[in-house]
């Protein structure tokens, strides 16, 4: 899975560009959206809400923007009329002003990006073409997937020069709908489950590598989020791992509950030396 990119510009804003065309009365879904992010400015001195300023820079990067000032540049040549769409605060007689490039710096330094990540892909889940209503199974339709998966970010690093590293989750259609970042004192295990809290997951499948085989994770997702999952069991589990079969022994080995046990396995093997892989039946 893309990690994002290490320009100033969150990669959260380039998955607007994937989405299909807006409807005329889909802007104030989007600005909902970034109303929910937290402000990290006082309250006292507040000239432009905070979801204004994040629309223009998103507005900005779809236009080409690929800096802060580049943002705050397209935001002052913005007309009245997209200012006032995008939720500018009016005030007579010029009407909506954009922010200036210090207030747009600001704002997109200090804001909380899991939170502006959560933003973009709760809009971006929604307006998903390909997403099966909830209770609706639909006849030779498949299953919702999601893949979640972490990467490093190339070239992007934190203050104390460790790498920012993210976790994501994204659909079969290829949208990031959620995306948290992995503190540098920690590992992906502890994202694992905030980063899907608050999605929908009925009847998805849900897709991750080894590392996230826990049975916390199992737990997680069967009983709270009522999902399906696909795990890769390694070395990262204590037990034998007798995969290949569907015994009760064999089941309990792997630690996995069984109200929720795995209905297959498949056991892949490579011989060392020749690379030659083996797969179970």
């Amino acid at each position: 899975m893309p990690g994002r990119s290490s320009s100033l510009i969150s990669a959260g804003w380039g998955q607007l560009a994937a989405a299909r065309p807006p409807a005329p009365d889909e802007h104030p879904g989007l600005l909902n959206c970034f109303a929910a992010v937290p402000d990290p400015r006082r309250a006292k001195g507040r000239r432009h809400p905070l979801a204004f300023v994040l629309a223009l820079a998103a507005f900005a990067v779809l236009a080409g923007a690929k800096s802060l000032t580049a943002i705050a540049e397209w935001a002052a040549d913005a007309p009245a009329t997209a200012l006032a769409t995008l939720g500018g605060p009016s005030r007579e007689p010029t009407g909506p002003t954009a922010p200036a490039e210090a207030t747009v710096r600001r704002v997109l330094q200090r804001i909380d990006g899991d939170a502006l990540d959560e933003a973009i892909g709760t809009w971006l889940a929604a307006r998903d073409p390909d997403r099966p209503q909830p209770g609706r199974a639909e006849a030779g339709r498949p299953p919702a997937s999601l893949a979640v998966d972490g990467k490093t970010v190339r070239g992007a690093r934190r203050t104390d020069g460790t790498q920012v590293h993210l976790l994501a989750a994204m659909t079969g259609t290829g949208l990031v709908t959620a995306q948290r970042e992995v503190d540098g004192k920690t590992n992906e295990i502890t994202v694992f489950r905030p980063l899907l809290a608050g999605h929908d997951l009925t009847d998805t499948v849900i897709t991750f590598d080894a590392l996230h085989s826990q049975t916390a994770h199992a737990r997680f997702l069967a009983e709270d989020k009522n999902a399906h999952y696909i795990a890769v069991i390694k070395a990262n589990q204590p037990s034998g791992l007798p995969l290949a079969g569907n015994s009760r022994m064999e089941r309990e080995s792997l630690g996995f509950p069984l109200s929720f046990a795995p209905r297959c396995y498949r056991r892949r093997t490579s011989r060392v030396g020749t690379g030659h892989v083996d797969t179970d039946p």
